[in-house]
């Protein structure tokens, strides 16, 4: 029954502004990151003291040669044999070779190209192909032709910028028997 004599009065409910709905959510999501970085509320922190600088002695460091960067190319060279006294068979001769070299396995590839001194028309051109050592001055390898042996060649001058370039002496052995051989990579 209402009474008529009191007008109807509501009650009141407590409000809450939606301003600080808003900020205690922030700051509930604002700590939970924290949690998760593992990164500690930010306090007052006193200043580091700063370190003396370092001084270093003159001390001389031994540098590495950088070496220089080899790419793979395409190589042209000198194939020069002369006689050896232990082969009375052997004669002397020349011609260019061309071919290619593989940076990363610093395999070298070589065909004879033109002769520029042949012995006699009995001489061919000789095919030959091998490794280069990490240190650019030992190559080694066999020459394509039927009773070749393999050969070791020995950097003796460098010429020109790239680590292959240069001449290389040794001896190889095939058919006709020991044999000199400069080969001048350019």
């Amino acid at each position: 029954m209402l009474d008529r004599k009191r007008p109807y009065k509501r009650s009141k409910k407590s409000v809450v502004q939606l301003t600080s709905l808003l900020d205690l959510l922030f700051v509930m999501v604002f700590v939970s990151l924290l949690q998760q970085k593992n990164i500690p509320a930010k306090t007052e922190e006193k200043p580091k003291p700063k370190a003396a600088p370092i001084v270093q002695e003159n001390v001389k460091e031994k540098k590495k040669p950088i070496a220089p960067k080899v790419e793979n190319a395409l190589v042209s060279a000198t194939f020069t044999f002369t006689g050896n006294s232990s082969n009375p068979n052997s004669a002397n001769g020349s011609y260019e070779m061309q071919g290619t070299f593989e940076a990363d396995s610093r395999y070298l590839s070589l065909l004879g190209l033109k002769w520029l001194d042949r012995p006699s028309k009995d001489y061919g051109m000789v095919p030959l192909e091998g490794n280069l050592n990490e240190s650019f001055d030992l190559f080694s390898g066999r020459i394509q032709f039927l009773g070749c042996k393999p050969f070791k060649l020995k950097k003796t001058l460098s010429i020109g910028t790239k680590p292959y370039s240069g001449r290389w002496e040794g001896r190889y052995d095939c058919a006709q028997g020991l044999t000199e051989l400069v080969l001048t990579i350019k």
